[in-house]
């Protein structure tokens, strides 16, 4: 009798659907981690009395954070941006006199090479919103989006991080300086601080 059931029991799961399937899930393929490059040297720039206070030099080599641009006819990614050095403001407000003033010069600045220029609204706006700003302005190298997220962002590596502020991020890709609480009322003296902050980094 025990015999007969165990015979019925294996027929019943030879023949039994549930168990004619079988699926091994293989681990999927790690992406190969970016190591940030330790040749890397920081430079310490003498501090002065500009709107830009208070912003600081990096020396634990922060690394930014994977950033995407959204733009109304293209997406810029962080990884397409090595090799140079971006300034991006994060404002409130994109139509306001500090920020157009700010963009004015941020035009200018962008056209030397090697650098680039993004004003990031945390309002999330449309793109008919950021074309008109840039229409307005004329701005044709600097780049304008929304986007709330990419302020969060920066902000898990930089907690200071209010609005408006500006980070900088060098060639290698890390935060190299910010400015957390930015004053926007003289705009050229602003134009000035980053200058030299460019100028410099582009000698390491």
């Amino acid at each position: 009798m025990a015999f007969r059931l165990i015979v019925y029991f294996l027929v019943f799961l030879i023949s039994s659907p549930a168990f004619a399937d079988w699926y091994i899930l293989l681990p999927k393929e790690r992406k190969e981690r970016r190591v940030p490059p330790k040749e890397v040297h920081i430079q310490v720039l003498k501090k002065k009395k500009t709107p830009l206070k208070p912003y600081s030099v990096e020396v634990r080599k922060i690394l930014a954070p994977s950033f995407v641009i959204h733009t109304s006819n293209r997406k810029l990614k962080k990884e397409e941006l090595l090799g140079k050095n971006v300034v991006i403001l994060f404002v409130d407000e994109l139509f306001s006199p500090g920020t157009e003033k700010l963009a004015k010069e941020f035009e200018e600045l962008s056209r030397k090479e090697g650098n680039v220029f993004i004003i990031v609204d945390v309002n999330d706006s449309d793109f008919a919103y950021l074309r008109k700003f840039k229409k307005l302005l004329s701005l044709k190298r600097v780049v304008v989006t929304a986007d709330s997220y990419i302020f969060e962002q920066f902000r898990k590596n930089v907690k200071e991080l209010s609005l408006p502020s500006i980070v900088i991020i060098d060639k290698h890709g890390f935060i190299r300086f910010f400015s957390p609480k930015l004053s926007v009322d003289k705009p050229e003296i602003v134009k000035a601080e980053i200058k030299g902050i460019l100028k410099t980094l582009s000698k390491a």
